[in-house]
């Protein structure tokens, strides 16, 4: 049946065949005969269809989507199956498959686009900025669109990439329908009423002759995941282990979790989203240092509850924004704090955020506000994404994450990370975690079984490699591997040690570098590993080497930095003429990154 699918003769676009190879690829002989007759039935029942067209007879619109986490992927799918409910033809594709230069053969489309790191489009939109910025780029005085933001406001360039989209957009004469929406974190009521919008906006301007039969045509949109971040998994955690040693700064836990029940599937690459209340003794001292009483009710979501549940399991207290701060300097009449971070040039307000959670903030600035007022200024909470560390077809029904307690005592008192703390030292042995899917299909291993894999990663950015050597040991791979790894220090920051010196020595691990911060007078990083190696670095890409770079977003960019000079060396060109060749790398897919 796979055969069938082939890109040459097919009526498919590549994201519809994707999506068709992955759900049908997981089919056994009886589904595939079942799935056989189900589907000549419903093309059977189209073609009784008299003086209508089973796609609707209304102008075609397409959905693009560039997405980091999965939610713009997510909701581009709904949105398709949305536009399919109301008769109207839409064409759902991602901007990793969509050509450029296309835009100009496009009348209507619509774009959902995420912003990542310092205000950089997803990975898979690369393409498409660099071509809007170009000469290359056409003038687009045909294509009316609308574009929905993805961002993250605690992070300093909210939404930039949204932003970036729709005012080159606009400068090559394309013609916006409706105004951008910029989404927080809590996407879902602006991202709803976004939809519903364009939804009736295409009805009205452009789908007048579209009829109801479009109900006959086969969805392409994946069935909605039993568990989402609505409705998420309860899994037992069944082990909590520290794999740094006593004496490092790092307090890094290895952590198993049951899957058993959930039929959750995951691929080494994905993630896991993870919802974690607040601390207790956090809630406790907000509540103290601003005379609130914790019984107090207060309406989130249209629900009444007290304000020690909403602060516990509803609002962000570890993560600040600049919206926040501006808000309770406002609404606490706290003019001393408003005037001080007015003063603020870019990099005092990113560091001033980056240091605090919301608790220093209020000991630091103590105001009058009410406890209603409290809750309407915080952020909602949000899920904490991990990537799973372990191979589902070798650990069965479980999950392994590999997460490290992040602190901060920018005034002295030590705070730590809302999941992380959570994760590692409160919830315990026996404890439910709520979690759910979170795919991340841009950093999976290479389709080709014979690529040769180069991983990068500093800290816990290892913990997909772990997951990308079980998933070879457990399928008898022999794909060639070479792993970079950077910490602090050998004998206590050697993520999974005994593990991946098991893999050297059987052969299923090729090589090892690794570099170790603070062991020496010199402080090397992976970067310098990669400057050390820049010949075998170049014979593994001639090879056709796929590289994974996991770790932060400065670590990322060094690396990257790095291979870079490493292709300038080996090819006796200029830094900046080295980076066509970064970019052919991420063109065909070879170079992934996974940044946070």
């Amino acid at each position: 049946m796979l055969s069938a699918l082939g890109a040459d003769n097919s009526p498919f676009n590549e994201e519809q065949l994707r999506l068709l190879k992955r759900s049908i690829g997981t089919l056994n002989q009886s589904q595939s005969q079942w799935l056989s007759g189900y589907l000549a039935g419903r093309l059977g029942d189209a073609a009784a269809l008299t003086g209508v067209e089973a796609l609707g007879t209304g102008p075609a619109l397409t959905i693009l989507y560039g997405s980091d986490t999965g939610n713009g992927e997510l909701m581009a799918q709904e949105l398709s199956g949305q536009f399919e409910q109301a008769g109207i033809t839409a064409r759902l594709e991602s901007l990793d498959h969509f050509r450029p230069a296309g835009l100009k053969k496009l009348e209507r489309a619509v774009f959902i686009i995420s912003t990542h790191g310092e205000g950089d489009p997803p990975e898979e939109a690369v393409e498409l900025f660099e071509y809007l910025s170009s000469e290359r780029a056409a003038r687009l005085t045909t294509l009316s669109y609308r574009v929905l933001a993805l961002g993250d406001r605690s992070y300093e360039h909210f939404c930039a990439s949204g932003r970036e989209l729709d005012e080159r957009l606009q400068v090559l004469g394309a013609r916006p329908f409706g105004a951008r929406v910029e989404c927080d974190v809590d996407y879902e009521t602006d991202a709803g009423n976004w939809s519903s919008e364009v939804i009736a906006h295409v009805k009205e301007h452009w789908a007048e002759g579209s009829q109801p039969a479009v109900a006959t045509r086969l969805s392409l949109v994946p069935s909605k995941p039993r568990w989402t971040r609505h409705e998420p998994f309860q899994a037992e955690i069944l082990k909590v282990q520290k794999i740094t040693g006593a004496d490092s700064g790092k307090d890094i836990c290895h952590l198993e979790l049951s899957l058993e029940g959930s039929g959750l599937d995951y691929h080494p690459g994905d993630a896991l989203g993870v919802w974690a209340p607040n601390d207790p003794d956090t809630v406790d001292e907000i509540l103290d240092s601003l005379v609130l009483a914790g019984a107090t009710m207060v309406e989130v979501d249209d629900s009444r509850i007290s304000l020690s549940e909403a602060l516990g399991d509803y609002r962000e207290l570890t993560r600040l924004s600049v919206e926040t701060i501006e808000a309770y300097a406002r609404t606490g009449g706290q003019a001393e704090l408003g005037e001080l971070f007015q003063a603020f040039d870019p990099e005092q307000r990113r560091e001033f955020i980056e240091q605090r959670q919301f608790v220093d903030l209020v000991q630091e600035f103590p105001s009058e506000i009410e406890a209603q007022a409290l809750v309407d200024i915080l952020r909602p909470l949000a899920p904490r994404s991990y990537s799973v560390s372990s191979s589902r077809t070798l650990v069965d029904e479980e999950v392994h994450l590999t997460v490290a307690t992040l602190y901060s005592d920018a005034t002295g008192r030590q705070r730590s990370g809302v999941a992380s703390q959570f994760l590692n030292h409160r919830i315990g042995v026996g404890g439910l975690v709520r979690l759910f899917h979170d795919p991340n299909r841009r950093f999976h291993l290479p389709e080709d079984p014979t690529s040769p894999i180069v991983m990068i990663a500093a800290g816990t950015g290892i913990a997909p490699f772990r997951a990308f050597m079980q998933e070879l040991e457990s399928t008898g791979a022999s794909r060639q591997s070479w792993l970079i790894f950077g910490n602090p220090h050998l004998r206590t920051d050697f993520l999974y040690q005994r593990d991946w010196l098991r893999w050297r020595e059987t052969g299923l691990l090729d090589r090892i570098d690794t570099a170790w911060s603070r062991d020496g007078a010199d402080k090397q990083y992976v970067q310098h590993l990669i400057s050390d190696q820049t010949e075998r670095l170049e014979r593994w890409l001639q090879r056709g080497a796929h590289i994974y770079i996991c770790g932060g977003l400065a670590m990322g960019r060094a690396v990257q930095d790095a291979i870079q000079q490493a292709t300038a060396a080996q090819g006796g060109i200029s830094f900046e003429e080295a980076e066509s060749a970064l970019t052919e790398l991420r063109r065909s897919k070879r170079i992934h990154k996974d940044l946070y």
